[in-house]
């Protein structure tokens, strides 16, 4: 079978995120610095010649304000699939007060007590999304804009072993898909012009270790 070249990005900075809120199934604006951070993103893909046959994001606003501004287009197709976990209760919180975040499983099922979602939850949703859209569009090359938390969970996932970085504000995940099977090839952060995970170098030591 022929390769699917899937590129998923998470979005560029909200007002909760500079304000270290935690902000799952809330949303909040991009700030001037993320609209910034998904038109350098723009510009990687434009420097490197990357361009796209379908555009897919989340349902949630900082999302598809990336997802337009690191594209150029206005077709892009929104998935509830894509949306980041829902930490109910803890919604909007300082995020501080996040338990501590085991790198395999992620929160686990910690705030499912509180109203939001357990991790293993969001990692079903977001291979099934995922997956559905590649298989839709096999030999083609996909833009997909989700959200750290999902992100992270996904391809804990669908890879047997991952890299433990960080997913900083418009990352990029360069995956391809053949056979059902995912392949990891890089993770680049375009803000900072930063290779942070590659197939041949691994983790760079400026990645970090939390999601």
């Amino acid at each position: 079978m022929v390769k699917t070249k899937l590129y998923l990005m998470r979005h560029g900075q909200t007002r909760f995120n500079a304000q270290s809120r935690i902000q799952g199934a809330s949303d909040s604006p991009l700030t001037a610095l993320g609209i910034e951070q998904a038109q350098a993103a723009r510009a990687y893909f434009e420097a490197k010649g990357i361009s796209f046959d379908r555009v897919y994001c989340s349902t949630q606003e900082r999302a598809c304000d990336t997802a337009e501004l690191a594209s150029g287009r206005m077709d892009y197709i929104r998935l509830k699939g894509l949306k980041e976990i829902d930490f109910g209760a803890f919604e909007g919180q300082q995020e501080f007060l996040n338990p501590p975040l085991d790198p395999k499983v992620g929160y686990g099922d910690y705030f499912v007590t509180y109203g939001g979602e357990a991790s293993s939850a969001v990692q079903k949703r977001m291979k099934e999304t995922v997956t559905a859209i590649l298989e839709e569009n096999l030999g083609q090359t996909l833009l997909a804009v989700s959200h750290g938390g999902a992100i992270a969970l996904f391809y804990r996932g669908v890879l047997e072993n991952f890299p433990q970085v960080r997913m900083r504000n418009c990352n990029i995940l360069e995956f391809t898909y053949e056979d059902g099977a995912y392949d990891l090839l890089s993770i680049y952060d375009p803000v900072n012009d930063l290779l942070l995970y590659d197939q041949q170098g691994g983790v760079h030591p400026e990645a970090g270790l939390r999601v």
